[in-house]
């Protein structure tokens, strides 16, 4: 039955990884906070931007030049694509954005791919604030549209002037 074997599978979609590294340049930090810090801020000394520039804080994308949304993706897919950015792995019809994404993945360490991947994944929800039930709080409601202002009177005829 398919179901049961959805039903045994680890879910991820949701989570970022919040294990400490142990050893390299991010010692101590957790595995999402490197995808964080690289997504929000990118890293000018070796010319990656932050991601957010083109895909949104939110991951939602930008309109216009179609960055495509990339929040809440998988973590072994983002992973998958970056690497595939790295590596020149193309199927787009048009490369101008590919050659954009390749450019900047050249930059990224093995780490730093999958922690972004996570980064994605979460979006950001922490392992530990999921299993505490937390969750971001609602977008406020849109606010109700003022009256339309009346149109303005049309100005007055200029009174004749006496001599």
């Amino acid at each position: 039955d398919i179901g049961a074997f959805f039903a045994t599978q680890k879910g991820g979609a949701g989570l970022a990884d919040d294990t400490l590294i142990a050893e390299g340049d991010y010692k101590g930090m957790k595995f999402y906070e490197v995808g964080q810090k690289l997504y929000r801020g990118g890293d000018a000394s070796r010319g990656i931007p932050a991601c957010m520039a083109c895909h949104g804080p939110s991951g939602a994308g930008n309109p216009g030049p179609a960055y495509p949304h990339v929040g809440g993706q998988h973590q072994e897919y983002a992973a998958r694509r970056l690497q595939e950015y790295r590596t020149g792995t193309s199927t787009e019809k048009d490369p101008t954005l590919f050659n954009v994404m390749a450019q900047v993945t050249k930059q990224l360490t093995d780490q730093e791919i999958q922690a972004l991947g996570t980064y994605l994944q979460g979006l950001h929800d922490r392992a530990d604030d999921a299993a505490a039930g937390t969750a971001p709080a609602a977008a406020p409601a849109p606010a109700t549209p003022a009256a339309p202002e009346a149109p303005a009177a049309a100005p007055a005829e200029p009174a004749p002037q006496q001599s």
